[in-house]
């Protein structure tokens, strides 16, 4: 099973859209919005960049919190799956490399990078450029939030086949395979509507850290005061914790 190393360019389409988005209910991504701002200590009317956003599950909620809402992602298709927003504020969307953002230094209060994005370059070097560029558009005392699995729990429970239905009875297949040295998972993805009529295959890969890992990609990008969850709660990091949530503050001086 290989993968090219930036299968991301073009993985992230309308089909990734279909096998995804019945994955994410409203409540559960309201949930998220709701103890991302609990945790950040957003105030109304902070300015926060969702990025890589998708199709704006998050972004479009924080402008309907109130919030000066804006997401960028590299796929365009994604980006036309993106809601303008709720009254009786807009969302903001642009399409961007979260390596070379289209905003000026200091521009946001909070950026946040969830679902594991940052495991998609697979190269240390590239994941710095992003975490950088992230330290970058925050103004001093804002901070980034980082979501994502960790090496410690993924592999406890690894699953080299998975199987799951979606409500409208697509059939995904799921085949994996771990490199112990360089860190990472490969996927391949079948998928079969409940009809039978349509079929297809994604494959990606994924670049799976520890927590000291990417303890050392923030620091290297320029964070020193990080502090990190085990979950939405707000619950301390744990080796078995089902996700690791870091909250990087920039401190300037």
């Amino acid at each position: 099973m290989t993968t090219d190393a930036q299968w991301w360019r073009t993985y992230f389409d309308d089909v990734f859209f279909r096998l995804h988005d019945p994955l994410f209910t409203e409540t559960a991504s309201r949930r998220e919005v709701a103890a991302i701002r609990e945790l950040l200590a957003l105030p109304v009317d902070a300015r926060i960049l969702d990025v890589p956003c998708g199709w704006g599950r998050h972004t479009a909620l924080f402008a309907e919190a109130g919030l000066r809402a804006f997401g960028a992602d590299i796929s365009t298709d994604l980006l036309a799956h993106a809601e303008p927003g709720r009254r009786p504020r807009s969302a903001h969307y642009a399409a961007a490399d979260v390596r070379m953002l289209p905003y000026a230094d200091a521009s946001f209060d909070a950026v946040i990078n969830v679902f594991t994005s940052l495991g998609l370059f697979l190269d240390d070097a590239e994941d710095i450029r992003a975490l950088a560029e992230a330290r970058r558009v925050l103004a001093p005392g804002g901070a980034l939030l980082l979501e994502s699995m960790h090496r410690d729990e993924v592999i406890a429970a690894y699953a080299e086949r998975d199987r799951w239905r979606l409500p409208d009875g697509t059939e995904i297949r799921v085949r994996r395979r771990f490199d112990p040295v360089t860190g990472i998972s490969h996927e391949r993805w079948l998928w079969r509507s409940g009809d039978g009529r349509e079929q297809g295959e994604k494959r990606h890969a994924l670049r799976l850290r520890t927590a000291t890992e990417i303890d050392g990609l923030l620091r290297a990008a320029g964070f020193r005061a990080i502090t990190y969850y085990g979950d939405w709660d707000g619950s301390p990091l744990t080796y078995d914790a089902e996700r690791l949530i870091a909250v990087a503050r920039r401190e300037d001086g």
